[in-house]
């Protein structure tokens, strides 16, 4: 018999009358406890979803942030090597003895220009990289939200279900 006094003090009828008894009642306390398990498991499961999807936006976002400092890092070498390029025109030519007019200057405006040219597509390709990893990190992070309205929208669901079945056993 039961440990509760509040259990000890129904007769036999009033605890089946609630469910508590009989094979009718053991089949309800069974669907409603398999249906709560679902619901746990949908919470839990829904919760891993969601730090998933979280752990990878966070590595777009990081990963944004690299190609950032990577192209920054491409774009300072090429001036700095185009500098050096132009730097090495000019004393080539001034030990010829060429002056820095004409030919020899649209030479080194050109070198300049075509450097200049090569830090602009770094810098929009890294642009288009970082707009790729962004726009990934909005899809995760909205799947992640995604993930836990869908354990509220199948808890709704379990508990609808329990309530229908009860309902059809009359």
């Amino acid at each position: 018999m039961a440990y509760s006094p509040l259990i000890n003090s129904l007769d036999e009828t009033q605890i089946k009358s609630v469910g508590g008894g009989g094979a009718g009642g053991g089949m309800v306390a069974a669907g409603v406890i398999s249906g709560l398990a679902d619901m746990a498991t949908g919470f839990i499961n829904a919760q891993r979803t969601k730090n998933a999807y979280k752990f990878n936006r966070g590595m777009m976002e990081i990963q944004g942030r690299v190609i950032r400092l990577a192209a920054d890092e491409e774009i300072k070498n090429i001036r700095a090597k185009a500098q050096s390029l132009v730097s090495t025109q000019q004393a080539l030519y001034a030990k010829a003895g060429v002056a820095l007019t004409g030919s020899p200057l649209e030479v080194m405006f050109d070198t300049i220009k075509n450097a200049e040219l090569d830090a602009i597509f770094t810098g929009i390709n890294a642009d288009l990289g970082i707009m790729s990893t962004e726009t990934q990190a909005g899809i995760y992070g909205m799947a992640g939200k995604s993930a836990g309205y869908d354990a509220w929208t199948n808890a709704f669901k379990s508990i609808l279900t329990m309530a229908n079945k009860q309902y059809m056993r009359g």
